[in-house]
């Protein structure tokens, strides 16, 4: 046997309720209007708790917010000053590497680089270790990966500036390892500027 559809309209529906009031004498009407008073009671009540709950997630948002910013600049102010000292390192090298003396002005006086940069190591090796513990734990895997390159590879040209003499046929041991330093240091700058999102924030 086929189901019928049922249509209802909105007469058949106030004659239903109407019905079913009248069935229930005078006290349904009370009934639905403490059912609607409760209903209002505790939608209000739900209301309150979601709003006091939202109010605190934005709460800790806003507090994570301020330790991220802090923590950010922080982190600028570090490795801004680590890698002004790589900077400096790099250009002793870079010294080193692509003149055996140079003169002084304005007295005149011949400065042999070799001499030069071996002389600045002690002063180099004391400001590396106020950076490095730092540095260790605030540099992401990628970064620290370079750094470490970039150590081995001062270490290198160091030593290949201690054994070099103007004897030396080209290409000269201190020239290639500087290049390659070179190299580290161009890795370096675009890891820091990816990590600090540098183009993104000059935009």
């Amino acid at each position: 046997m086929a189901l019928e559809v049922i249509k209802m309209t909105y007469e058949d529906i106030f004659k239903i309720s109407t019905l079913v009031i009248t069935s229930f004498g005078g006290g349904a009407f009370i009934v639905i209007a403490l059912s609607s008073w409760l209903g209002k009671l505790w939608m209000g009540r739900i209301l309150q708790e979601e709003k006091a709950a939202i109010e605190t997630q934005l709460s800790n948002i806003r507090h994570e917010l301020s330790l991220t910013k802090s923590s950010y600049e922080h982190h600028l102010d570090l490795i801004l000053d680590y890698y002004a000292l790589f900077y400096k390192h790099y250009l002793k090298c870079r010294r080193a590497a692509i003149a055996d003396a140079y003169r002084q002005l304005p007295d005149g006086e011949m400065t042999h680089t070799r001499e030069e940069y071996l002389d600045s190591l002690d002063e180099i090796l004391k400001d590396w270790q106020v950076y490095d513990g730092r540095v260790r734990l605030l540099l992401p895997a990628k970064l620290l990966s370079i750094h470490e390159e970039a150590i081995v590879k001062f270490n290198e040209f160091r030593d290949a500036v201690y054994s070099f003499t103007s004897a030396e046929p080209e290409p000269r041991k201190k020239v290639v390892v500087f290049n390659e330093l070179d190299e580290i240091k161009n890795k370096l700058e675009t890891g820091l500027r990816d990590f600090l999102r540098t183009e993104s924030l000059l935009k």
